[in-house]
Parts: C-alpha cells; structure tokens; sequence
C-alpha cells in the first residue's frame, strides 16, 4: 500500500469477490515514522515531530492526486475534497497528541497506541474513496466500532464476546451492497482510548472478523507469494510452501515469520476457515493454504530467525532450589507480561530466550532475589520448524556439521512440536541460518 498503482491493484482484486470485507494496513513506513515522531516529541523535538506528520499527510495527498489523476471520475472534485478533509483532521489530530507528548516529556504506552493507530485510520479512509472513484460501493468503517479489546496498550487482547456483537453492522453493509473498508491493526479499549494489536496486526484484524463472520475464507495479501520457508529477503534459496497447517504457520509467525501476526490464525482455527497468503502484484499465483491438517513428507517445513534476542540466565540460591525455584522465575515473567520464545532448564537453573525490551533490565532486578541473574544481549534464535528427524546422527548432518565452527548459545529441541531452536550471536544469525537451509532445502 505505498503508492497509488498499489492502491488500484487493491481495487481490482477487490471486484473479484461476491461479498468482500476489506481490512487495510498503513501505507509503507507510516507506522514507523509516526511512532518517530512520538518519540521526537518526548525527546523536545516538537518541530522534528510536526514536520514528520506534515510529511506523512503530503506524501498521502500525492497517493490520492495521482489516483483521481489517472482514474478520472464526475465526482473527483467531490472525492479529493473528502480526503484532503480527512488527511488535515487527523494530522491535526496527531499534532495535538504530539503537543501533548511534548509537554509531559513521555511518549506513554497509551499514547504509542493513540498515534501509530493513525496510519491504518488514514488508509482505509481513503482507499474507500478511492474505490468510489472506480464507481466501487466502497464504505469506510471505523475498526473501533468493531474490534474491541483491554487496555494492554501495544498488544492489546480482543474481547471476542463484544466483537461477536458488533459485527452485525458489517454484515448490514454486505446486505446492502456495500464493501466495507476497515483500518486493521488497531481497536478499542473500555475507556474508548484506541489500542493496537501489535506487530503485523492488521492480519489478525482481518482474522478476528473472518471469524467473528464465519467468513468462506480469510485472504492475506502482501508482497510475497506465500508463506516461504525462509525470509526471501535474506534467504537467496527461499521457496514458497503450498500449504501448512494452522498449527506449522502458528510457529512460523511466532519464531519470526514476517508474513502473518502469531494470533491471525487463531480465530480462522476455530472456524475451520482457510487463510490464503497472496501476492498482490502476482495474483495469478498460487500462494500458500493453510488448513487444519497439511502433510509433511520433507524433514523440515520452514527456517525461521528473530534478531534483537536476549538470555536471561538465572541460576538458584540454595535457599530456593527445586520447583519453587522455576514458578518464582515464571511468576516475574508473567507479572511483566512478556512472552518465552525458548527455554534450557535444571533443577537449579534457567535460560530464556527472549525479545529483548526495556524491561528486561528491571526484570533481572526483580530476579536477583531468586538467584544469581546473568542477562546476555546481541543474540538472534533461529528456528527450525516442522523438524522430523530425531536420529542424533540426522541432526549433525543437517544442522550441526552444515553450521561449524559457529558458536552455538543455547540449544532447545522439543519433538512433540517439532521445533529446533538455536541462540548464537546476532552478527552471525542470518549467515548461520543460510548454511542450515541449504543444508535442509
């Protein structure tokens, strides 16, 4: 979605479709360079701020001009109006949480939200309009009246119930001709303050009301065709995987798969609805299906890698050995909110693998009570998915033999869920997981 080419290509796959729902992402970058700007606000750099916003809102007024310019319409004049309206309503918007930001001196947890939300509720206003320009009965809906959620602000948990009653007026709009054009990736706490749903949240968006509709099938349209078994972007051998399971996928995103949100595929599970993962520039293409049950007859599915990874080594006091020792760990963990990714254990010690945060530095402090905390950061986890062989001998040859001499931090295999996980140093991530790939590929 970054120019107005993209934006038209949206357009024509939409007239394909009996009773589409449209679930749109910010255009490229604007989600980064409003939560720069929020940051260039707490910092006292208000005048850096504002101008990134004005920058945002021209670069959008350049999406719609070239638009009406090459799909001319009796009412453009009408429609150009109409956007450049909205365009200067919620820049003025942002300049008045930025203002705000400034005068405190923070960029609140809260307030992340309210301004990098911004970007999603440009965009699906004006791709409605643009699809009016194509004589299209587009309708743009705010995502708040749909996707309620708590207060965790920047990754925030949908309440299903509320959602469930709310999608009726979705479905009015089917009922009546219309295409609804809704902003993914944000929603709406108890208080009406706007929250998010984290990174690649608009995929989970549009998941939660595929399912909340019981949706024939829930399209993820993208850059890439597929879900691939590596990053193509890194990864020169990368291939595309012609179908997964829900469960595969699930592991794939959350080990680091930039295509789909972790929770997207939760709610189509529960459905039983199919998510294709398409290329919006090649739509002819297959992409990837992913189903409840998938095959597997080659030894790995996916190689998966997370830079900016921490391990947090704590190792017990004699004083609290056994298990009391691993629920104190977990009980912090839990407090704070933040997600394992991997785990080494004995009676008298523990290695996480984690996202590094600003928390992580408070977190060891809260721990020092428990044992002795040892935090190592600059690691990135690579993740073999979907892996079948448990021959010691297989597992030299695919992994261990293809990556020598790399230093390996920590090792977790665990064979129900069929995931290898490897921490080495972040420098040498990427180049570790290209000899692991094309040694299993």
């Amino acid at each position: 979605m970054n120019d107005h080419k993209t934006w038209k290509q949206v357009l024509e796959i939409i007239k394909n479709y009996e009773y589409p729902i449209v679930v749109v992402s910010a255009t490229a970058k604007t989600t980064r360079q409003l939560i720069e700007a929020g940051k260039l606000a707490a910092d006292n750099k208000l005048d850096e701020a504002l101008e990134l916003g004005e920058s945002i809102k021209l670069r959008h007024l350049e999406i719609i001009r070239n638009f009406l310019q090459e799909n001319p319409h009796p009412k453009k004049t009408l429609i150009e109006e109409s956007c450049e309206k909205k365009l200067n309503e919620k820049i003025g918007l942002l300049n008045k949480f930025l203002t705000y930001t400034h005068k405190v001196g923070e960029l609140t947890p809260a307030m992340k939200d309210a301004i990098a939300s911004i970007g999603e509720q440009i965009s699906s206003y004006l791709l409605a309009q643009c699809g009016l320009a194509t004589d299209q009965l587009t309708q743009f809906v705010d995502a708040k009246k749909i996707i309620k959620t708590d207060n965790n602000y920047g990754n925030a948990f949908p309440n299903f119930g509320l959602i469930n009653q709310r999608i009726g007026s979705l479905e009015t709009l089917l009922d009546g001709g219309f295409t609804p054009v809704i902003g993914g990736f944000y929603g709406e706490a108890p208080d009406g303050t706007t929250t998010t749903l984290g990174f690649e949240g608009s995929d989970y968006s549009a998941s939660l009301i595929g399912g909340a509709l019981h949706a024939k099938s829930i399209e993820i349209w993208t850059d890439v065709s597929g879900v691939f078994t590596s990053d193509p972007r890194f990864i020169k051998d990368a291939k595309p995987i012609p179908e997964l399971s829900y469960f595969d996928a699930t592991e794939m995103a959350y080990f680091g798969s930039k295509v789909l949100h972790p929770s997207t595929l939760k709610p189509a599970q529960e459905r039983n609805i199919p998510v294709l993962v398409k290329n919006m520039f090649t739509p002819e293409e297959t992409g990837t299906r992913i189903i409840r049950e998938s095959a597997q007859t080659q030894k790995a599915l996916a190689v998966s890698f997370k830079e900016d990874i921490a391990l947090l080594t704590v190792s017990a006091y004699e004083t609290v050995m056994g298990y009391n020792f691993l629920t104190r760990v977990f009980k912090v963990l839990e407090d704070h909110r933040l997600a394992v990714d991997a785990v080494n254990t004995t009676e008298a010690s523990v290695t996480i693998a984690l996202s590094d945060s600003e928390k992580l530095d408070e977190i060891a402090k809260s721990l020092i009570e428990i044992g002795t905390v040892d935090l190592e950061r600059e690691k990135g986890l690579i993740s073999i998915i979907g892996y079948q062989s448990f021959e010691t001998t297989e597992l030299c040859n695919d992994i261990f033999d293809a990556i020598q001499p790399a230093s390996l931090d920590m090792i977790s295999f665990t064979k129900q869920k069929r995931i290898l996980n490897l921490a080495v140093d972040q420098k040498i991530m990427v180049d570790t997981a290209q000899k692991i790939h094309s040694s299993l590929f």
